[in-house]
């Protein structure tokens, strides 16, 4: 079942006997909404027209959303590092080896090398520095927040930037330190909040409000070009 309002907003309707509660995605451009079996298409259609300035808000933002280019594993190809901008320089070497110096990453790969294994030693470069950033800058947001963390670790998360546990294990997405500072920190404290606030409740979004006092600015930017943090 396909429902269109006005002229440009077209929501496909599933209807399955899962559901006890109807629930709507925006993904890709395309809106779906899914529903109980037996809800009728008099509340379905109340429902949509409820959410209609939401989805448009999603399509919206999904229609801002910075597409990134394939990179290229080649000298002078552009990559970022908490917000700087770095041209790569692919050296031959013995070694692999990445080092950051005067604005460039100098990749050290033998002659034999490919793009695949440029591609190896800049994530793992990348994994090492966002560790050591990233536990430098919780620490640091810990003591201020009054909050201890039991860890702190980087995964490769698809989906997420970071993630707190019941026990105050924290681990960060490790491509969020490719971000500008500011970006970083926001996903810091809001990872920390969470050893207080396990939820995303008002009482949560309020003790973050209370760190960075612009929290909403750094979320949007997230959501418009999250997608570009790619290596």
């Amino acid at each position: 079942m396909n429902l269109t309002f006005d002229k440009d907003l077209s929501i496909e309707v599933v209807r399955t006997k899962r559901r006890k509660t109807a629930s709507i995605k925006v993904i890709d451009g395309a809106v779906q909404a899914i529903v109980p079996d037996q809800l009728s298409d008099g509340r379905i259609e109340e429902l949509i027209q409820k959410r209609t300035p939401w989805i448009r808000q999603k399509l919206r933002q999904q229609s801002e959303t910075v597409i990134p280019k394939s990179k290229e594993y080649v000298s002078g190809e552009s990559f970022t590092y908490l917000g700087r901008n770095c041209r790569l320089k692919v050296l031959s070497g013995n070694n692999r080896e990445v080092k950051l110096k005067g604005g460039y990453l100098n990749v050290s790969v033998s002659k034999k090398s490919k793009d695949g294994d440029i591609r190896n030693a800049l994530i793992e470069w990348y994994e090492e520095h966002a560790l050591d950033r990233l536990t430098e800058k919780t620490n640091r947001y810990a003591k201020i927040m009054g909050v201890s963390p039991n860890s702190i670790s980087v995964r490769d998360y698809k989906s997420r930037w970071g993630s707190c546990s019941s026990k105050g294990e924290i681990s960060y997405n490790w491509r969020i330190i490719i971000a500008p500072h500011h970006i970083v920190d926001y996903i810091v404290v809001h990872e920390l909040c969470h050893i207080k606030h396990p939820n995303h409740s008002p009482a949560y979004w309020k003790s973050v409000k209370r760190e960075i006092s612009d929290y909403e600015v750094y979320r949007q930017w997230l959501k418009e070009h999250g997608s570009s943090l790619v290596i």
